[in-house]
């Protein structure tokens, strides 16, 4: 897992208390596409968490999706468990409303806030007919936001008082300690929601869950919000295969500057066709486009190398882009990591082209 976790640049539920991937990872081992093996780390140290010796090649290898090497071995940093948790929901009968008190919420300033989730309704609605684990709210919840606070009791109480009264000031309703306890835990601990969907029609049938997930930074959200689920919206127009699950926004740092921004989409796969996967791969290329359109990232923690969404990578990157087919060229001549992945053949391709002009 921690493995994975450095080859996706993984991010991490609290990272606004206790950082991510990037930041909990020290050093590894690497083994490169040669055989050789280093370690990666700031001023190459196995528990230094601060160099400016040479260049910061450990975030040259986070996220390197196989295509670099395997890591092997790395030095974590870990904390202790916290003595106090305080996970409330705050229920909204609309999206605006939410959307502004998590904002506020991210930028109070509080010391153990470890994060915030917006639902939105599309999010709250799939929750409360098709997962099983949720604790259903009223009726009338349009929008949830959800907040985590980690430490000792005699700050989390404090604190938790201070986005008490944010939230309040926001037209918030506490859900209640049963609800947040639970539902929290639930996100918390839970890997996978039951997969099942609807069709257009109501009917309940088998789907898959898949996620596409963004960077945005917090004024782009709401018009994110509608695009992408426009671009839903038409594919279920066009074909029963899809359902909308709605979406989450997760601070992704304790200012509240950007959020890991996600849509959740049911698949019924025994009726995906040659057809239905086209819509699909051209609808993931779609909410990759209103990413970057709205000066986002395609691509907050799982990397934007599946179908679809890897075709712009090189519009995000520029010429960061050719800078990773000279890497990829440089580090792995054979091509036999992972091959393929994030377009990097092309690295070979301008070789070879290169090559022939000589």
């Amino acid at each position: 897992m921690v493995g994975g976790r450095i080859g996706t640049s993984g991010w991490s539920l609290i990272g606004s208390r206790y950082g991510h991937t990037r930041d909990l990872v020290l050093s590894f081992d690497h083994v490169l596409p040669t055989g050789e093996v280093m370690h990666v780390g700031d001023g190459i140290g196995h528990k230094v968490s601060k160099s400016s010796s040479g260049y910061q090649l450990k975030h040259l290898f986070m996220g390197h999706q196989g295509t670099l090497g395997i890591a092997t071995e790395a030095t974590l940093k870990l904390y202790p468990k916290p003595e106090a948790e305080l996970s409330p929901f705050w229920a909204f009968d609309n999206y605006d409303d939410a959307y502004r008190c998590v904002g506020a919420l991210a930028r109070a300033g509080v010391a153990t806030f470890a994060g915030a989730v917006l639902f939105d309704e599309w999010k709250v609605a799939y929750l409360r007919r098709d997962d099983e684990a949720y604790i259903p709210q009223p009726g009338d919840v349009r929008a949830l936001v959800c907040a985590v606070m980690y430490g000792y009791e005699d700050e989390v109480r404090p604190a938790g008082k201070r986005l008490f009264r944010i939230a309040k000031e926001h037209g918030a309703r506490y859900l209640g300690d049963e609800i947040s306890e639970g539902d929290w835990a639930a996100r918390h601990d839970r890997y996978a929601t039951p997969l099942h969907g609807r069709t257009k029609d109501g009917q309940v049938v088998p789907m898959s869950w898949h996620c596409e997930d963004a960077a945005i930074s917090y004024t782009h959200l709401p018009s994110v919000t509608r695009a992408w689920h426009e671009i839903v919206a038409d594919l279920r127009r066009k074909t029963d295969v899809f359902d909308d699950w709605g979406m989450f926004a997760y601070t992704s740092a304790d200012t509240g500057v950007d959020y890991l921004t996600e849509i959740d989409v049911g698949i019924w796969e025994q009726q995906l066709d040659d057809r239905a996967w086209e819509l699909w791969v051209r609808a993931k290329r779609d909410i990759a486009a209103v990413a970057l359109a709205h000066h986002g990232s395609i691509s907050a923690c799982h990397g934007s190398c599946r179908d679809g969404e890897v075709d712009l990578v090189p519009d995000e990157l520029g010429r960061g882009f050719d800078v990773m087919l000279d890497i990829k060229r440089a580090l792995d001549p054979h091509n036999i990591m992972n091959p393929g992945k994030y377009h990097l053949d092309r690295a070979y391709e301008q070789a070879h082209e290169k090559g022939g002009r000589g």
